[in-house]
């Protein structure tokens, strides 16, 4: 099966996933406070899932660390506007990566963890049927692809 034309990897920049934050923050009325900012910039330097922990942990190890309060709200703060993914790994783990707002899904290696973000949807055919055939009210869906990236394929 062919991917899609439509579904080009996603890719983020440092600086532009930033000031786009940044951007949606203040047209929100939220205040960009230097805690905030460096969980942010802590956040897109990621190319594998991290933990909540583990990210409150490295911000701990800098001069005057935000407060754990800050991190995880952040965070979920984050989430919930699609600036960050919910990326499961090892089938229970869950961790997180830098994403864009929108349908996107993702793409995680298994090996090195790596996680790739692609848009486009070719499941309506198989949602809709599903939806017939069950009569569940679908709503949304999430899809993650397990696989090797090309540089752990050829390790």
């Amino acid at each position: 099966m062919s991917v899609p034309s439509e579904s080009a990897p996603i890719q983020i920049k440092s600086d532009t996933w930033i000031a786009a934050v940044c951007s949606a923050w203040q047209l929100s009325g939220s205040r960009i406070t230097e805690p905030r900012l460096r969980v942010l910039q802590h956040i897109v330097s990621y190319t594998t899932p991290f933990s909540a922990e583990h990210l409150y942990a490295v911000l701990q190890q800098e001069p005057s660390p935000p407060g754990r309060a800050t991190v995880y709200r952040t965070l979920e703060r984050l989430v919930s506007a699609g600036w960050v993914a919910r990326i499961h790994t090892n089938g229970t783990e869950m961790g997180y990566i830098a994403s864009w707002p929108g349908h996107l899904h993702h793409l995680v290696c298994t090996s090195c963890g790596q996680v790739i973000a692609f848009e486009g949807c070719a499941l309506e055919e198989l949602l809709t049927s599903l939806a017939r055939h069950t009569d569940f009210l679908i709503e949304e869906h999430l899809l993650q692809i397990y696989g090797r990236c090309p540089n752990c394929r050829n390790a």
